[in-house]
C-alpha cells in the first residue's frame, strides 16, 4: 500500500486522519486515474502558509484551494499536495467537507497527468472529478472534516 502522510496546520480544522488516507486509497483503487508510485504527503495550511507557498513557487502572492508538487520516481515519492482549507470554508456542513475532497482529488488528478489550463483540458479535469467524488460517496472515501469559525491564529 501507498505512504500516505498528513500534517494539519490549522487549527481551525477538525479532521479524521483515517478519512485523508480512505480518500487516498479510495482514489487508488480506480484504474482509470493512475497516480505515480510512491509516498504522498499531505498538508493542511493557514491562509499565511498558503500565501507563501504560491508566492514561492508560482509566483502569486494570492491564497489559492490546492497546489500540488510531483515527487521523484527515484525517491519512491508520487508528490506534496498543499491544501487550504480556509478557502472550503465558504461552504458549510456536509458541503465543507466535500469541497476539501474535491480539492484532494484535483490535486491528485495533477500527480496523475491531468492539466486545467486551457478550456479542453479543464473540462477533462472537471469530468474526472465528477467520477472520483461519486465513487468516493458510494465507497466511504470522502473527507471526515469540519471547519470551527473561529479566528486563525496569527500563524494560519
Amino acid at each position: 500500500m501507498r505512504p500516505v502522510s498528513f500534517v494539519n496546520l490549522d487549527p481551525r480544522l477538525v479532521i479524521e486522519s483515517a478519512s485523508v488516507i480512505r480518500c487516498i486509497r479510495q482514489f487508488d483503487a480506480l484504474p482509470a486515474y493512475v497516480l505515480p508510485e510512491g509516498s504522498i504527503e499531505i498538508a493542511f495550511v493557514g491562509e499565511k502558509e498558503c500565501r507563501r507557498l504560491h508566492e514561492t513557487f508560482f509566483q502569486d502572492p494570492e491564497v489559492t484551494d490546492v497546489m500540488t508538487f510531483p515527487g521523484e520516481e527515484e525517491d519512491q515519492h508520487a508528490g506534496d499536495i498543499a491544501i487550504c482549507p480556509a478557502v472550503a470554508a465558504a461552504c458549510s456542513g456536509s458541503l465543507f467537507a466535500r469541497e476539501l475532497t474535491l480539492y484532494l482529488v484535483h490535486a491528485c488528478l495533477h500527480l496523475a497527468g491531468f492539466r486545467d489550463q486551457d478550456e479542453g483540458s479543464r473540462r477533462a479535469m472537471r469530468r474526472a472529478e465528477g467520477i472520483i467524488l461519486s465513487h468516493l460517496h458510494r465507497t466511504g472515501g470522502i473527507l471526515v472534516a469540519e471547519w470551527k469559525d473561529y479566528p486563525a491564529s496569527p500563524e494560519a
